[in-house]
């Protein structure tokens, strides 16, 4: 069977990409399998969470899921950072972000319009250790502080406190003389009776350029289940009334202030007997709150053991190639929603709506994914929650990241076998090329003869197919050149001995023909005479062209045998011009400015004016009538060029390079001189024995016309 390089190859190619091909599709089977089962895993533990709380109306009462009103109750967030009382919004971060506007759609009451920049502010509330900590960052055109002498806490900036609990509720106010530390103080019953200091309040009013920044701490102790914040502003230093009120409840409104939720203790315990690793269980309100969380999406990649140092630094070495193709993931991130937030609008609300759903969202700047499983929570038969379970992709990603990087070492083991095995190959068709290359070198001689020496190949493939064609050309040409030779001699052989008869009949001819006038006294047949005019002219003519032929067949050789001298070309076409070309075409002008300075060249002077007068005999012929031929000798650092210019018919330039080979003419019209096209290739075969070069161009003078340039290579004197 015949197998070609290109099959080879393809066949090769396809085995090397097999191994990638088949790691990545099963990748993407073990991927989507993975997905869909912790999908279903998911799912189950959501609704069995929903199960195991379904209808425990004494807790869902007890942790307030009922009577929720998103714009007044307050959530408590989980705090990151430790809270220093100092003012400063820094150890806030990250949950600052998240901080509730207020401003005039949470307006209490106002004299006159209410404008935005005469107060606003941003809120934020969390639990630590014993402590509810709160941060106002007040923006307030005018600030006025509470006067020295005054006994009044509400003639200046402040802000109330409303606490409910079973006993009703508290109103406490904090307000500052100046920037520093302040204390709550317990607003009495009655008029009559003075604010009594509250120890258990504490906090830090630190001015800033457009208003005032609040940080406060109440004991968790002081707390019922309900509060509010109210920011009081005073503009006027005179009057120091009221301007406008903007709280967090509207007690004019509401009569009482929003519920104080946070997550759910006896919630979170019961969820953590159905935890399981690497998960989050939320329990979220109707409101979208997170009223309770166990768990952590937090875990490990699961590596791969390295059995030994060898496979450890292999690894090490292939693990940027591995950044190309594997998904990145983050093993350590920040998982704890400090603050109740919406984790998926679209999914919550299906788990509101009363519809199972699984979503996924990204987290850490899209570098984390997390699976939401998403399920409602009933109470008989209303919604008044949902159950989210959560856990990251990671431990998928990790096991195709794995079977990723295990397909790349194989395939790199198979590219490199291939590599080597391809490179193998190479070396073996260069090398049998290159054996092609030299053997076709040697099979034609520096003189131009033939040599067959291409061996050949038993192989059935491109190369062995393209030896046996050359050698097979090279046969031929050899065979039709020995021909050619051959017959050129046959030639000359066959046609002069005919030739001879006719020389001796003319002969015999004329001489019979003067005896007869002898002997008769009569004149000779003027017939007769032009006839034999005529035979002694052909004769001369046929004697011409087989000269010719013998001379270009046996130029290259001669040329071997011819001797090199140095002389002057400049002063050589004078004299040749003035012994050879004017007295042959005395009818013709040709001009020639000698130069002054000697251009030395190294040739056979007898082989190079032969060259020339080719030359010159081609101008002579194809000149028009009355103009002249121009002899150019052009002098240049390291080369010399003669040109030979004559005017009239041009040459066509697909046909400039053709005229100089053998048995080419570009005449058209006959005359009496024989033409077998070898004058040209007479000239390049002489110029290529010298390292010459021999080139035709039209006139682009204005002129119609050719030039014919010979370029020598010149010798320095005394070399």
């Amino acid at each position: 069977m015949r197998f070609s390089l290109r099959l080879k190859l393809a066949l090769l190619s396809l085995l090397l990409l097999l191994f990638p091909l088949l790691g990545m599709r099963l990748n993407n089977t073990l991927k989507n399998s993975l997905i869909i089962s912790q999908q279903e895993t998911l799912t189950l533990t959501a609704q069995a969470v929903s199960a195991a709380l379904t209808d425990r109306n004494d807790l869902f009462d007890r942790e307030q899921f009922h009577g929720l009103n998103q714009d007044r109750d307050l959530y408590l967030f989980q705090l990151s950072n430790t809270i220093q009382l100092d003012g400063k919004l820094d150890d806030w971060r990250p949950e600052l972000a998240q901080a509730e506007e207020f401003a005039g759609e949470h307006l209490i009451s106002s004299e006159g319009q209410y404008v935005f920049s005469s107060l606003n502010f941003r809120y934020l509330a969390g639990k630590q250790d014993k402590y509810l900590y709160a941060i106002f960052d007040v923006q307030d055109d005018h600030v006025v502080y509470r006067g020295k002498e005054s006994l009044r806490l509400d003639r200046s900036d402040h802000l109330q406190i409303i606490i409910g609990d079973t006993h009703g509720q508290r109103t406490y106010l904090i307000t500052a003389r100046k920037e520093g530390w302040v204390n709550g103080f317990l607003m009495p019953d009655v008029p009559i009776k003075f604010p009594v200091t509250e120890q258990r309040i504490q906090g830090v009013w630190k001015q800033k350029r457009n208003g005032y920044i609040l940080e406060i701490r109440i004991h968790l102790k002081l707390l019922g289940n309900k509060i509010a914040f109210i920011i009081a502003d005073v503009d006027d230093i005179k009057s120091r009334k009221i301007k406008a009120l903007i709280g967090t409840s509207n007690l004019k409104k509401d009569k009482a202030p929003g519920l104080l939720l946070s997550t759910s203790t006896p919630i979170e315990e019961i969820l953590k007997s159905l935890d399981r690793p690497y998960a989050r269980i939320r329990i979220v309100d109707r409101n979208q709150r997170i009223r309770a969380q166990v768990g952590s999406l937090r875990t490990t990649e699961v590596r791969k053991k390295q059995s030994d140092k060898l496979s450890h630094q292999i690894n090490e070495l292939m693990h940027p190639l591995y950044r190309f193709f594997i998904n990145p993931f983050l093993t350590e991130f920040q998982d704890q929603a400090s603050q109740p937030t919406e984790l998926d609008l679209h999914g919550i609300r299906e788990g509101l709506a009363g519809k199972h759903s699984v979503t996924s969202y990204l987290m850490e700047k899209g570098q984390v994914e997390v699976m939401a499983a998403i399920t409602p929570l009933y109470e008989q038969d209303t919604v008044i929650g949902t159950v989210v379970v959560e856990q990251t992709t990671n431990s998928i990603l990790s096991l195709s990241n794995r079977l990723i990087e295990e397909t790349i070492s194989l395939s790199v083991i198979a590219f490199l076998f291939g590599g080597c095995v391809l490179l193998f190959f190479a070396f073996r068709i260069s090398a049998r090329i290159r054996r092609l290359r030299n053997q076709a070198a040697l099979a034609i001689t520096p003189d131009g003869r033939i040599l067959n020496t291409i061996h050949r190949d038993s192989a059935s493939d491109e190369i062995a197919d393209l030896g046996r064609t050359l050698d097979a050309m090279l046969s031929q040409l050899q065979q039709q050149i020995e021909h050619r030779e051959q017959m050129a001699d046959n030639l000359e052989h066959e046609m002069r001995t005919p030739l001879a008869g006719i020389a001796a009949s003319v002969k015999n001819l004329r001489q019979e023909q003067l005896t007869t006038k002898l002997s008769d006294s009569t004149a000779p047949n003027d017939r007769i005479m032009e006839y034999i005019q005529w035979v002694e002219r052909d004769v001369q003519r046929v004697e011409e062209l087989l000269t010719s032929i013998r001379e270009a067949t046996t130029l290259k050789n001669a040329l071997l045998l011819d001797s090199m001298e140095i002389f002057d070309l400049g002063k050589a076409v004078a004299v040749w011009l003035e012994h050879g070309w004017r007295p042959v075409f005395n009818e013709v002008e040709i001009c020639y400015q000698e130069p002054e300075q000697e251009i030395l060249i190294k040739g056979d002077p007898v082989r190079l004016r032969q060259a020339l007068d080719k030359l010159i005999e081609n101008a002579v012929s194809f000149h028009t009538p009355e103009t002249p031929i121009e002899l150019t000798l052009e002098n240049h650092e390291d080369t010399v060029s003669l040109l030979v210019i004559n005017q009239g018919p041009t040459i066509d330039p697909d046909k400039q390079q053709q005229i100089f080979h053998s048995m080419i003419s570009n005449r058209t019209v006959k005359d009496k001189e024989p033409h077998l096209g070898l004058g040209l290739y007479i000239v390049r075969t002489v110029l290529d024995h010298h390292d010459g070069q021999v080139s035709v161009q039209n006139l682009s003078d204005g002129r119609t016309g050719v030039i014919f340039t010979i370029t020598l290579i010149k010798k320095a004197k005394g070399k």
